[in-house]
This record gives structure tokens, sequence and C-alpha cells, in this order.
């Protein structure tokens, strides 16, 4: 009887596939797929699922635990890098250099998130203060306008006549809903 395997020849060892593999997920640092895979190295994706899929599920699982609202971060597996380079001291040394660059960019990232977080939320405050101060401001117009119609309160506050006043001339617009024609400026 003849033992040789059926359909043809393998190109490539499944060690030579899982090197490639980790190249790839070492240099693209997001989700891989089959499809990716192909792109970057020409490696049929029918080769990648059927003899690397376990490998590239446990590379595509996430390191840290995360909550169902946060992105996974973009990194490969280190227990599969390990288990692959563990008598490759350089190729250890150089998957986990990548591993660090990206944790070390991730974490200038989010200084300078911070940063400007702590920035953002104090000019927040500031403006939360202003429209404070504005929103006195009007009031104290508003009492000093609708004061203005009683004779004392002009007196007291030193008004020489009514600011608020309809007569002959202006009462079709002072009776009108049309603020459009009323206040031109801020409608614009």
């Amino acid at each position: 009887m003849n033992k040789r395997s059926k359909g043809r020849p393998q190109k490539f060892s499944d060690n030579e596939l899982r090197k490639i593999l980790l190249q790839y997920a070492s240099s693209y640092g997001g989700r891989i797929t089959c499809l990716g895979l192909e792109k970057e190295t020409g490696i049929k994706r029918h080769v990648w699922s059927r003899r690397m899929s376990s490998d590239i599920k446990k590379i595509n699982e996430p390191l840290l635990s995360s909550t169902e609202h946060s992105n996974k971060l973009p990194l490969p597996n280190i227990e599969l890098i390990v288990e692959q380079y563990f008598n490759d001291k350089k190729g250890l040394v150089y998957s986990l250099t990548h591993v660090n660059e990206v944790i070390q960019s991730l974490y200038d990232q989010n200084l300078t998130l911070q940063q400007k977080n702590s920035t953002l939320e104090h000019e927040l405050e500031q403006q939360k203060l202003e429209i404070k101060k504005l929103k006195l401001t009007i009031g104290e117009y508003e009492e000093i306008i609708a004061g203005s119609a009683y004779g004392v309160v002009r007196q007291e506050k030193k008004i020489k006549k009514n600011l608020v006043s309809i007569d002959s001339q202006n009462q079709n617009v002072a009776t009108s809903l049309d603020f459009k024609k009323m206040f031109p400026n801020i409608f614009e």
C-alpha cells in the first residue's frame, strides 16, 4: 500500500506559517483575517483558514479583560509569541519589542488626551461661570426695563423716561408676535 498523503505537497510548514503569522500580527496590530493575510503574504486564504485557524483565533483573543463598551487593544497574543519563539531569543526580543512600542504609544496618547481633557474641563468651568454672570446681568436689565414703567422705580434708578412705551406709532409692532421683523439683527 502506498502511504502518500492526498493532495498537493505543502509549500510551507506549520512552523513557517506561524512565523509569517506572528510577523504579520506584530506589524498589523488589528484583528487578523485570512483575507488580510492573503493580501499581505500572497499565501492563499484557504491555507490560513485550514491550517492556522486556531493560531489566528489565539492571536485575536484580547489580552486584558475588557468591558462591553471599550475597544480591544491592538496587541498580539503574548502566549503565542512566547510559545513560538521559546528557543529563538532574538525573535522573542523582536516580537516583544513591538508589543512594548505599541504599549508605549498608547500610554503617550493616553497622557496627551488626559491633558487635553483637563484643559477642556477647565475651559468648560470658566464658560459656566461666564454664563452665570451674563444671566445675572440680563436679569438686572430685565428688572430695569420692566420697572421703568413705574414712576417710583424710575426715580430710584434715575431713569428719565419709561423704557418700554406703547403709543400709536408702535402699537402694531408691540402687539405683534413677529419677532423676526422686530429684532432683525438676532435672526440674520
